[in-house]
């Protein structure tokens, strides 16, 4: 995923539903380069190729699925508590480049609105309903900000692309 955020970048977030846990070696960070050789590629051209089928399943091995232990919570044991009176999970904490990634479940909405909205995320109105939407199929949130002393002694001008990487029957792709 790549973002085409315009403005500063400490008020730049990416929350996105995914079907489970996402462990720490299945978020990477890649190099814009890599995004713009695959956008590239795909454009329309009158060639043709012929690829192996796209529609092939590669299956993780269950033990690159296991637990990876997140880090410990950086605002203490008040924001968990804080988070779990609203029906919040922080089900893991991940440092991936220069974000800081959450995963996120919630046993209501208005929780996790309100939980986002008190740590500095800004939804647009009418958020809480989608937001329930996800939730009722089980979905968890992958939350992502950036670590600006980790985006600044990476001297980057531009926000580099996130990949996430799990296999499940169905692809979710929202813009919140």
């Amino acid at each position: 995923m790549a973002s085409d955020f315009q403005g500063d970048v400490d008020e730049f977030a990416m929350v996105v539903p995914v079907p489970r846990v996402l462990q720490k070696k299945q978020i990477h960070v890649m190099e814009k380069a890599i995004l713009e050789h695959l956008d590239a590629y795909s454009a329309p051209r009158l060639v043709e190729y012929f690829d192996e089928d796209p529609c092939r399943v590669y299956m993780m091995r269950e033990a690159d699925m296991m637990a990876a232990a997140p880090m410990a919570a950086r605002k203490g044991a008040g924001a968990r508590r804080r988070a779990k009176s609203l029906g919040v999970t922080i089900e893991a904490e991940y440092q991936v480049g220069e974000y800081d990634i959450l995963i996120l479940s919630a046993r209501e909405s208005k929780g996790l609105v309100t939980w986002l909205t008190e740590n500095g995320y800004k939804l647009p109105r009418g958020a809480g309903p989608v937001v329930g939407s996800y939730l009722k199929q089980g979905m968890k949130f992958f939350v992502a900000k950036i670590d600006l002393e980790s985006y600044r002694k990476g001297k980057y001008g531009y926000l580099r692309p996130l990949q996430i990487a799990y296999t499940h029957r169905k692809l979710v792709v929202v813009n919140i």
